[in-house]
């Protein structure tokens, strides 16, 4: 399979892994022929890589937890010793108008989303005092957030789940922060203010605005794998990017740019479906059966849509 060459060539070549405490942490893969292989563990970030390029998965995960012993089966047996703290932020769970009519990675949506994720990492430092460990760029539809503070590390799934519900602004009633009195309304906040309470107003005036869309069973799950930040994301072929905070307040094609793994080249594609419109960075238009020369990254971003096939 030429998609899986590039993969390999990339995990040998260019790949530079972010994630700590390595020989703390259950990994697991996938694939290209499909299913999962769960609870691998490595001493190092070295004894990964081999087995990486040995291996060459379509995807790779980490565990947000950190555990005695990682390669147990047995979940009971493995030591459970605390886990980071994962926020999701994907474009499938934005309802704006640009995710709505996505189908695949849209910058405009992916620009949605970058916001949502600037979002929550302010409502995170000044409101909760926690700052991320890294931010992510999942190299499909979103980002990923890690917190690796220790007070955040040993919180439980039921404290995590109040957390989800915070950040969620569940059952937030706006009527509690006004009253009348006759003719008078009085509101039941400063008019000048900043933190929780600045979010509080807005979500008054609009609740969307106090609202954070994460996922929130990945957040809750103290279990929970994620993608291996400096992998390959096996639904796109772009690299699941760690970002700086400069990246993120640049457009997100800067972002996506970065993430492109395959720049050099072009394949020959052979389409399965009709395709008409933008595609990251490319205006496509094709029928079932179209033969087209395209740059690397998009023939193998479309082969692992499955809207067709790279080929000799």
């Amino acid at each position: 399979m030429i998609v899986e060459v590039f993969f390999r060539n990339y995990y040998r070549n260019y790949a530079r892994f972010d994630v700590d405490a390595v020989e703390r942490r259950e990994f697991a893969f996938q694939p290209f022929s499909g299913g999962m292989a769960r609870h691998k563990a490595f001493n190092t970030l070295e004894e990964l890589k081999k087995f990486v390029v040995e291996k060459t998965p379509r995807h790779i995960y980490h565990s947000s937890a950190y555990y005695e012993r990682p390669g147990e089966e047995d979940m009971e047996q493995k030591g459970w010793l605390g886990a980071d703290l994962i926020f999701d932020i994907d474009g499938d769970h934005l309802d704006t108008e640009a995710c709505r009519e996505s189908k695949m990675v849209s910058l405009a949506c992916l620009e949605d989303a970058k916001e949502e994720a600037n979002k929550l990492i302010d409502v995170l430092e000044r409101e909760l005092g926690l700052r991320p460990r890294r931010v992510v760029f999942s190299g499909n539809r979103g980002f990923h957030v890690h917190v690796a503070e220790e007070e955040a590390q040993t919180l439980g799934a039921k404290e995590r789940r109040e957390l989800v519900n915070y950040l969620k602004a569940t059952s937030f009633d706006p009527s509690r922060f006004e009253v009348r009195l006759g003719r008078r309304r009085i509101v039941l906040y400063e008019e000048e203010v900043g933190g929780n309470m600045l979010r509080v107003r807005q979500g008054v005036e609009d609740p969307r605005a106090l609202r954070i869309e994460i996922d929130e069973v990945v957040t809750q799950d103290i279990h929970r794998l994620i993608r291996l930040p400096g992998s390959l994301n096996g639904k796109t072929g772009l690299i699941a990017l760690p970002l700086t905070p400069q990246d993120l307040n640049k457009d997100v094609e800067a972002v996506v740019d970065k993430a492109v793994a395959f720049r050099k080249g072009n394949l020959k594609f052979r389409f399965e479906k009709d395709l008409g419109g933008s595609v990251l960075f490319e205006k496509v238009e094709a029928r079932r059966g179209d033969v087209k020369v395209l740059p690397a990254y998009l023939a193998i971003y479309l082969e692992l849509q499955e809207v067709g096939k790279v080929y000799d």
